[in-house]
């Protein structure tokens, strides 16, 4: 302090003295500096003071020096001189040399990304600045038109912390321990402050025009909405994709990193950054396996937006066109998800499995498409029209890639099997899914090689189809009587009664030897004469008298029948 009054005196030589002796003090020592906001003060407010050029370099190099060793110290002390009236522009010094720069972005990002549990932990009395305060001193260092390179070096990592800092306040709300010290309190809001910081990074890195796409987008008042945020982090990825935003690459590296922890309070913002980043070829090219395994961790998390997020990812991949292997690996976690219990993400799952089946080949992903004719079968008589409506859309697609030619088991067996299924669905009172199921028998007819059968598929009515079926494939008449039996559980009366006239019509052409194994359906066609449904019971009570008739039932006492318990599945 003495010499730094001595600086200030008009005489040449006692300045260059003081200059000297400071400037030893500086070079060999390393003193537990007690009074660093008063050093500070006294500076600025004897800036013009100092005016032999020996004096203004040994001024600075004391800045720098307090602000490399006590920069929170230093930091609210220049706060507190900004609000001085006339004030020397206290950021400009702070902001002119590049290592020094360098040290303060440093310290400022350690605090931006500081836990949030050690925030209240903070100390009060102004010793470490809050993340809100290191916001602010980040926006005003980048305010001052100096080292470019030096912000570009921080630019990911920076603007990573600052998007996650917003969320994190959109989602706990500004809390004092957040505010940080009490001299800040006539500032803007902290969800303000924090997109603002963002705003002047962009701008300080040279993305001007996306700063300014953005604004037009009305992406920055996005980000600042607790009720719209997400929306506004897509739209502000979306912009460095479109703009072809050269930091692309290292910020998506920095955010699949955050997504590693399965429990990160800023997870739904993660995903949703870098579902938007992957629409760039770059930054998809940058997917490897472990990216895959992370990936597949969240497709097997329980939150129905973060699932969402992720089936949105693997459409990308899908759009790319040359991330088969990827796809490959991320293929069984998108058939789970079939199974979840929100109906939102089954919804979403069997839309990007329509759109997985229309852009895959038979030679690439032939596995994936049989493993998905097995996985549709269940829901193809879910009680949800749209979500029947969506498997019988996927499986109609599946069956238009199929060849005769590779039409061998496993899959032969499954479309074999769901053929009554489609046969009967014609009857579905769903108008769409009887439409979708008539091209989807004839194209099962076709690769099957039954030319035949493939007309009256086309145009005969439902009655029709099912005598010409038993007809001329009666050797398989038994495995469509237990197809048939399967359909007695439908929910839709119309199909449980085309399904128990079928079942009679096949119990009457059946051996006696035949007629032994098909003693279930026997059982089954009994219970169904308590149908709810008065046409169904009506017809099973009919059909089962017939069959006493004939004498083709055999005689069996069943003490419990439960082919009636129709399950129920509600996702909408």
């Amino acid at each position: 302090m003495v010499a730094m009054e001595a600086m200030t005196n008009a005489g040449r030589h006692d300045v260059l003295a003081a200059s000297k002796m400071l400037g030893m003090i500086l070079k060999f020592c390393q003193p537990e500096i007690g009074k660093v906001p008063e050093i500070i003060k006294y500076i600025y407010r004897n800036m013009s003071s100092f005016t032999e050029a020996t004096a203004q370099e040994t001024i600075k190099r004391v800045i720098h020096l307090l602000a490399e060793n006590y920069t929170d110290e230093v930091i609210l002390t220049l706060f507190e001189i900004d609000s001085w009236r006339g004030a020397h522009k206290p950021w400009e010094i702070l902001a002119s040399f590049p290592k020094g720069y360098e040290v303060i972005m440093e310290h400022l990002l350690q605090r931006l990304t500081a836990r949030r549990r050690s925030w209240a932990q903070e100390p009060r009395g102004g010793v470490e600045i809050s993340p809100l305060i290191a916001t602010r001193a980040l926006r005003e260092l980048l305010l001052e038109p100096s080292q470019r390179v030096e912000v570009h070096a921080f630019f990911s990592p920076l603007f990573v912390a600052l998007l996650l800092q917003a969320s994190s306040l959109l989602g706990a709300g500004a809390t004092e321990a957040f505010w940080g010290q009490q001299h800040l309190a006539d500032w803007t809001d902290p969800v303000s402050c924090t997109v603002e910081a963002l705003r002047t990074l962009m701008t300080s890195a040279g993305y001007g025009d996306h700063v300014s796409y953005i604004e037009k987008l009305g992406g920055w008042e996005l980000l600042a909405s607790p009720e719209r945020h997400l929306e506004g982090v897509a739209l502000l990825a979306r912009a460095m994709v479109t703009k072809n935003c050269w930091h692309s690459c290292p910020i998506f590296g920095l955010v699949v990193g955050i997504l590693q922890d399965l429990d990160h309070e800023n997870h739904l913002t993660a995903l949703t950054f870098m579902t938007e980043l992957l629409q760039c070829p770059d930054v998809a090219a940058m997917v490897d396996k472990v990216m895959l395994r992370i990936l597949a961790s969240w497709l097997q998390c329980e939150e129905p937006a973060a699932v969402k997020l992720l089936l949105r990812a693997v459409e990308v991949f899908v759009k790319h066109g040359n991330m088969g292997k990827q796809l490959r690996a991320l293929q069984p976690y998108v058939l789970n998800c079939c199974y979840s219990a929100d109906g939102g993400v089954v919804a979403e799952t069997f839309q990007l499995l329509r759109y997985l089946v229309e852009h895959l080949t038979w030679q690439d992903s032939s596995s994936f498409l049989i493993q998905l004719a097995f996985t549709l079968g269940p829901f193809l008589e879910e009680e949800s029209e749209h979500l029947r409506l969506e498997a019988f859309e996927v499986y109609g697609a599946v069956l238009a890639k199929v060849r005769r030619r590779v039409l061998v088991f496993p899959l032969k067996h499954q479309v074999l099997n769901l053929l009554v299924l489609l046969v009967l669905h014609l009857e579905d009172v769903s108008v769409h899914v009887a439409q979708i199921s008539r091209p989807a028998l004839c194209h099962t007819a076709t690769i099957l090689g039954w030319w035949k059968l493939r007309v009256i598929f086309a145009k005969k009515d439902v009655w029709t189809i099912l005598r010409a079926l038993l007809e001329q494939e009666a050797s398989k008449a038994l495995w469509f009587l237990k197809q048939s039996v399967t359909l007695f559980k439908s929910p839709q009366a119309p199909i449980r009664q085309a399904a128990v006239w079928f079942a009679g019509q096949i119990i009457q052409t059946l051996s006696t030897e035949e007629a032994r194994e098909a003693e279930d359906a026997y059982t089954a066609l009994r219970c169904m004469r308590g149908d709810p449904d008065p046409m169904v019971s009506s017809l099973a009570t009919q059909t089962f008298y017939v069959l006493e008739a004939m004498g083709t039932r055999p005689v069996t006492t069943p003490t419990s029948c439960f082919c009636c318990r129709r399950p129920r599945r509600g996702y909408f």
